[in-house]
C-alpha cells in the first residue's frame, strides 16, 4: 500500500509537470492565435494505465479493511488530479488581443522583441519562452477535403498588431523616416480621438470570464472539434465548464455584440453623412431613419422575388443564402473558427491605380478583423483579382489556388461573360470543405439547379444614398464620400512613404501605374468594401437574434444553441448534392445544357465535379500550389526553376501618411478596435540616434540605464520580420530559395566544366534534364 501511494504520488508529480508544460505551449499558442480552438482539458495517459496497473497489483496484494481504505485514497488523488488538469481557459472575447507586446511597429514591442519576446521571438536556448506556430487541423470530410488556406502571416499577424493597436497610432511608429517630434504629435493625436471614440460610440467592454455565479473564477475547459467533420461538435459534447455551455456568459457577450454591430453600422452611416446624431446635437427623427433604412437596405428576396431587379439599396440576398450566412456565423463563433472572404477578378477588382491597402476587400478587412476578433473568429480576407485576364484559369483548379471560401466575390465583367461566370458558381459550391455565399451580378440557373439552395447575392449599383460632390458643397460632404463619382480626387496612392528601416536604391516613382479610366479610385473601393460590411453586419444581427432564440428552448446541458441553428456539414452536403443531381446533360431530346456545359463540350464533367489543380499565377493562397513543385526532380537532381531574389525588405508596409483620416471626420476603423481595457505596462519611450551615452548604442539588455535607441528599435522590428518570413520559407515546400539552391548545386554536378545545357550523354533524352523555366517572374 505504502508503495502503490508513493508510486501515485510520483506520477502525480509527473502529470503536474507535464500539465504545466502543454498549459505553457496552449498560452503560447493561445497568444498566437487566440481564436483557434485548442484542447485545454489535459488529460495525462501515463498516469491513466499506470494508475489501472497499479491497483490490479494492489487488489491482488491486500484483502478487507486496507483494500477499502487504499480506494479511497486513490479516489482522492485521481479527483484531484482531474480538478488541476482542467486548465483555465482565457476567454476569446476580452478585445485584447491585438497590439502591446507584439506591436514591433512601436518602441514597446521592438523592445520587447530585442530581449528575446514576443509572438515571434524567443530567447536563445528557453524553450519555454517560444511561442509555438500551430495550424488548426481541417478534418478531411468524405465529399470535400478541406483546402489548406492559412499561412504563418495570416496567424502571427503583425500587420494587425501594428494597426489595431488601439493604445498606439500607426502614424507614430518609428520605422516612419520621421522626427520624434513628429511622430509624438501624431500619438497626441491619436490618443484624443480613441478617447473622443469612446465617449461617442462607446466601446467594447467584455472582459471577464463569467460562471453562472458573475464569479471570475472558475476555470474553463476548451472544447475539441479537431476530430469532428465540419468541426460540427454535438451539442452534448460540450465541456459543462466551456463559454458555450454557460449561459450567463452567452447572454453577456451577446449583449456586448449586438452592441459592437449597432456602433459599426452607425460609424458607417455617419461617415456617409447619415448620422443618428447630427453635427447640431439633433438625433433623426422617425421619418429620417426610415428613409435611411429605405436607402441603406438590404433586400431579403424570397423565391417569388428572385427574378425581381432592385435599384435601390445596398445589395441583395435570397432568403436561404442569408439563412445560410446565418449560419455560417454562428458556426465560426461557435467554434472560434476562421472566416475567409475571398474576391475574384479582374485589374478593376484587383484595384489597380492604387495602394494595396486600399482595395476593396482590404478596406473591408480593415475595418472588420477587429470585429471578428472580438467575437471569437480569425477574418482572414483575400484580393485574389488579375490584370488582364478573369477567373476561369483559376476556377479549373477548383479552391485549391483561391483556398477555403465562406464568402466568395466574383467582379470581372470586363474581361469574361457567359460560361466561365457559370463554371466560376459552380466550382465554388462543389469544391473544398465550405460552400460560401456568392455574390455575383451573375447568377445563371445555379438557384434551380440547386433545387433553390446554392446562397447567392449581388450588391445593386446605386450610389443615391451619396450625394454628389461639386467645389460649392465640397466642404460640407464627409472625407469619405467626396467625390465618390471620381471626377475629382480619384487616387491618392503612392509608390512609397519613406522609412527609417529601408531606403530603395532606385527612385521610386509618384504613383502606382494603372490609373486609367476604367480602374476605379481609393474611395470607390472603400464604398464597395463598406457594402460587403454591412451586408456582414446585417447578417451578424440575425444571428444573435437567431441564439437568442435558440437558447430559449434549450435544456440540456452542454452548449446553449442547439446543434439545428449552427451546424454546416448537412447543409453543405444538401447543397452539393443538389447541384450534382440537377446538372446532368440530356442525352435526347431539348438542349438544356447548362452555361458551364456549353464551354467545353467535350468535358462536361467539370461542372459536376470538384476540381483540382496547380498554377503559376499570383496571388495564390499557397505559394507551394505550383507547376515546378509537381515535377520531379532528374535522376542527376536538376529541376527547373524560377530565379527569386527575395524581398528586398522585409515587414508590413507602412500607412501612408497623406491618406490618414483629417482630424473631425468620423473614423469607423477606430469604433471597431475601441475597448475599455487598459494599456499594457509597456514602455514606449525612445531616443534618435545621435541622443544619449554613445557607449550604449548596441545595448540590448533589460538593464540598460537609458532609453533604447531607434537603430536598436528598428533592429528588433526586423528580427521579428524576418522570423515570420523564415515561418513561411519552413512550411512552404515549395521554398524557392531552397529550390534555386538545389538546382544550382544540380547543374554544377552536371557540368562541372561546362557551364552550357547539353545533355551528358549525345542523343540521350532524359525527362527534366536541361529544361528550364522561361516567361515567370516571380511577383
Amino acid at each position: 500500500l505504502i508503495y502503490y501511494v508513493c508510486a501515485q504520488k510520483n506520477r502525480e508529480s509527473r502529470a503536474k509537470t507535464e500539465m504545466r508544460k502543454d498549459a505553457k505551449q496552449n498560452a503560447d499558442f493561445e497568444l498566437l492565435a487566440p481564436n483557434s480552438s485548442n484542447v485545454l482539458e489535459i488529460e495525462s495517459e501515463e498516469h491513466d494505465s499506470s494508475s489501472s496497473n497499479g491497483k490490479k497489483k494492489v487488489i491482488l496484494g491486500i484483502i478487507g479493511l486496507a483494500v477499502i481504505l487504499f480506494i479511497t485514497s486513490v479516489h482522492t488523488i485521481d479527483s484531484t488530479v482531474e480538478v488541476e488538469k482542467k486548465v483555465k481557459q482565457k476567454s476569446p472575447h476580452t478585445g485584447d488581443t491585438y497590439g502591446g507586446i507584439n506591436n514591433v511597429g512601436h518602441a514597446g514591442g521592438a523592445w520587447a522583441a530585442a530581449q528575446g519576446k514576443g509572438i515571434v521571438i524567443s530567447k536563445k536556448g528557453d524553450d519555454d519562452d517560444k511561442n509555438l506556430v500551430s495550424f488548426p487541423v481541417n478534418k478531411i470530410v468524405k465529399h470535400a477535403p478541406a483546402i489548406t488556406s492559412l499561412n504563418p502571416s495570416n496567424l502571427v499577424n503583425l500587420w494587425g498588431h501594428y494597426f489595431h493597436d488601439e493604445h498606439r497610432s500607426p502614424y507614430a511608429s518609428h520605422l516612419y523616416d520621421q522626427n520624434k517630434t513628429f511622430l509624438e504629435e501624431q500619438q497626441q493625436k491619436f490618443e484624443i480621438k480613441m478617447q473622443k471614440v469612446r465617449e461617442e460610440y462607446g466601446a467594447w467592454d467584455f472582459n471577464t470570464d463569467f460562471d453562472d455565479d458573475g464569479d471570475q473564477s472558475s476555470p474553463r475547459v476548451g472544447a475539441d472539434f479537431s476530430n469532428v467533420n465540419y468541426r460540427d461538435l454535438p451539442a452534448d459534447e460540450f465541456p459543462i465548464s466551456s463559454w458555450q455551455s454557460d449561459k450567463v456568459y452567452v447572454e453577456k457577450f451577446l449583449s456586448e455584440a449586438k452592441q459592437l454591430v449597432h456602433r459599426m453600422k452607425e460609424g458607417i452611416y455617419a461617415e456617409y453623412g447619415w448620422p443618428s446624431k447630427k453635427k447640431d446635437g439633433t438625433i433623426m427623427s422617425e421619418e429620417e431613419l426610415n428613409k435611411r433604412e429605405e436607402a441603406w437596405k438590404i433586400h431579403i428576396l424570397q423565391p417569388e422575388e428572385y427574378e425581381t431587379k432592385k435599384t435601390i439599396g445596398i445589395a441583395t440576398l435570397s432568403q436561404v443564402a442569408l439563412d445560410g450566412l446565418v449560419r455560417k456565423l454562428l458556426h465560426a463563433m461557435i467554434t472560434t473558427d476562421e472566416f475567409y472572404v475571398v474576391l475574384g477578378g479582374h485589374s478593376a477588382a484587383a484595384g489597380h491605380g492604387n495602394d494595396f491597402q486600399q482595395n476593396r476587400v482590404i478596406t473591408f478587412h480593415q475595418i472588420m478583423e477587429p470585429v471578428f476578433n472580438k467575437l471569437g473568429m480569425r477574418l482572414v480576407s483575400r484580393n485574389m483579382g488579375m490584370g488582364g485576364v478573369g477567373t476561369l484559369h483559376f476556377s479549373l483548379a477548383g479552391k485549391d489556388l483561391y483556398g477555403e471560401t465562406d464568402i466568395l466575390e466574383w467582379d470581372s465583367a470586363m474581361t469574361e461573360k457567359g460560361a466561365p461566370v457559370d463554371f466560376f458558381n459552380k466550382q465554388a459550391i462543389l469544391s473544398g470543405e465550405r460552400v460560401p455565399l456568392i455574390l455575383s451580378a451573375v447568377h445563371y440557373d445555379v438557384v434551380k439547379e440547386s433545387n433553390d439552395t446554392a446562397m447567392m447575392g449581388q450588391y445593386i449599383n446605386d450610389d443615391s444614398m451619396i450625394p454628389e460632390t461639386t467645389w460649392e458643397n465640397y466642404d460640407s460632404i464627409p472625407y469619405a464620400a467626396r467625390w465618390l463619382n471620381g471626377k475629382e480626387e480619384k487616387y491618392n496612392a503612392i509608390c512609397w512613404e519613406d522609412r527609417s528601416d529601408f531606403t530603395p536604391e532606385k527612385k521610386q516613382g509618384e504613383h502606382p501605374s494603372s490609373q486609367v479610366g476604367w480602374h476605379p479610385g481609393n474611395r470607390s473601393h472603400q464604398w464597395q468594401g463598406r457594402k460587403l460590411a454591412m451586408v456582414v453586419l446585417h447578417a451578424l444581427s440575425a444571428a444573435f437574434e437567431k441564439w437568442e432564440e435558440g437558447m430559449q428552448g434549450q435544456v440540456n446541458s452542454g452548449c446553449t444553441l442547439p446543434e439545428t441553428y449552427w451546424h454546416v456539414g448537412p447543409h453543405y452536403e444538401t447543397i452539393r448534392k443538389h447541384l450534382k443531381t440537377h446538372v446532368n446533360t440530356p442525352t435526347d431530346g431539348e438542349d438544356v445544357r447548362s452555361k458551364c456545359e456549353e464551354m467545353y463540350p467535350e468535358l462536361k464533367r467539370i461542372c459536376r465535379v470538384e476540381m483540382h489543380g496547380y498554377g503559376m499565377w499570383t496571388p495564390r493562397s499557397h505559394q507551394a500550389y505550383d507547376f515546378l513543385s509537381r515535377i520531379k526532380p532528374a535522376l542527376n537532381g536538376y529541376k527547373p526553376y524560377v530565379i527569386d531574389g527575395g524581398n528586398i525588405y522585409n515587414g508590413f508596409d507602412l500607412l501612408p501618411l497623406n491618406q490618414a483620416i483629417p482630424d473631425g471626420d468620423v473614423d469607423v476603423h477606430a469604433i471597431a478596435i475601441a475597448t475599455t481595457n487598459p494599456p499594457p505596462d509597456l514602455d514606449h519611450n525612445w531616443i534618435e540616434d545621435d541622443e544619449g551615452d554613445t557607449a550604449n548604442k548596441e545595448n540590448t539588455t533589460e538593464t540598460s540605464t537609458q532609453p533604447p535607441r531607434r537603430q536598436i528599435l528598428r533592429k528588433a522590428s526586423e528580427l521579428a520580420f524576418k522570423e515570420v518570413a523564415k515561418m513561411e520559407q519552413e512550411i512552404n515546400n515549395n521554398d524557392n530559395d531552397q529550390q534555386n539552391l538545389q538546382a544550382e548545386i544540380a547543374n554544377n554536378n552536371m557540368h562541372e566544366d561546362d557551364n552550357t545545357r547539353m545533355l551528358d550523354e549525345e542523343g540521350a533524352i532524359v525527362p527534366g534534364r536541361g529544361w528550364e523555366v522561361h516567361g515567370w517572374k516571380k511577383m
